[in-house]
């Protein structure tokens, strides 16, 4: 069974610890971000199994801030914050409407 996903968004959580050698999603609101947008795409009420939110672990961007990647066009988010919920809901519903 293949998925149907029309958008999927990968949110880098990754924890290094406090005193990792490189910077850390999780240490930066990146999970705080990625519950807001999973709470905003509830609530747009996206059909079922067309939208995933996923964390993810490192995206290899660490000295870019909190980093999200949307697919399936690619599009890649840096420098995030939790205040940025909303932009990357947009960019979700973009994704769906083709564009």
């Amino acid at each position: 069974m293949e998925p149907n996903f029309q958008a999927h968004l990968f949110i880098c959580t990754n924890d290094r610890g406090p005193d990792g050698k490189r910077p850390s999603c999780a240490h930066r609101g990146a999970n705080e971000l990625r519950d807001q947008v999973k709470a905003a795409c509830r609530e747009k009420g996206f059909a079922p199994g067309t939208v995933r939110i996923n964390s993810a672990g490192c995206l290899d961007q660490c000295e870019r801030g909190v980093t999200a990647v949307l697919y399936p066009s690619g599009k890649w988010f840096l420098d995030l914050k939790p205040e940025d919920a909303p932009r990357l809901v947009r960019a979700v519903e973009d994704e769906i409407r083709g564009g």
